[in-house]
């Protein structure tokens, strides 16, 4: 009998680069964010048919993109002219969410607070952000897969050939050598060991297109995981933490 496994969706949100300049904004967010679903493999065919019928209750064809619902604007703009049936469906689509099976999982870094800790240390050798993303969110990932005797594997939307092969290589590195951090700084957080990795995660990542269902419910939570970092009491963000 085959393993069980957890899947792991991953999209990305935000700036990965800690030397680019700022945007102020007044919420305040300044940030590079990885995060998604993590869901069991049995639970992935109930979450297919929610999407689908979430699409066939409000006639969609484009992939549901946080941004442009949050905005009302490409696909989306029907939002706008439509009060009763945004209203519908904002709320339906707030619901399918926190029913989904599986855990919401992210990382959010704040842009400021992680330059200000390194740049005195490793100045512009410092790493992109996505590498402390990945590291941190999938091994958050593997220890509780791990504990179900469940292994993992990642799939992340593709983004770009350079992003992409960043990506592959943090995996690899997990593999290898396990968590990439300062051992001394992060030995209070009881870091997997190289075997753990081994017998847990699959060898490689995975891409999928932003047509994919679970690409795009883990893009519907990944903003409501940053902002609500900065703002606890955002509706969705605390919708999500109370399912």
């Amino acid at each position: 009998m085959a393993t069980p496994t957890y899947h792991l969706y991953l999209d990305d949100s935000g700036t990965r680069f800690p030397t680019r300049k700022s945007v102020p904004r007044r919420d305040g967010l300044d940030y590079f964010a990885l995060g998604g679903w993590l869901i069991p493999s049995d639970g992935i065919d109930a979450a297919r048919c929610a999407h689908a019928a979430l699409a066939r209750r409000y006639r969609l064809s484009a992939p549901l993109h946080s941004n442009s619902i949050r905005v009302r604007k490409g696909d989306f703009s029907w939002l706008k002219h439509e009060p009763e049936r945004a209203s519908a469906f904002l709320a339906d689509l707030e619901r399918t969410l926190c029913e989904l099976p599986g855990y919401v999982v992210g990382c959010v870094i704040h842009r400021p607070g992680y330059n200000a800790r390194y740049t005195p240390q490793y100045g512009e050798n410092r790493w992109d952000l996505c590498k402390s993303a990945y590291g941190i969110v999938v091994e958050r990932a593997a220890k509780l897969a791990a504990r179900l005797d469940r292994r993992l594997m990642v799939y992340l939307e593709e983004t770009g050939r350079q992003e992409d092969k960043a990506i592959q290589v943090y995996h690899s590195t997990l593999l290898a050598q396990g968590m990439y951090f300062n051992a001394k700084n992060s030995e209070k957080y009881e870091p997997l060991s190289v075997d753990v990795f081994i017998r847990t995660l699959f060898p490689k990542p995975y891409f999928v297109k932003k047509f994919h269902p679970m690409a795009q419910f883990s893009d519907l939570v990944l903003y409501p995981i940053a902002k609500g970092r900065y703002e606890p009491a955002y509706r969705t963000y605390r919708a999500l933490w109370d399912a």
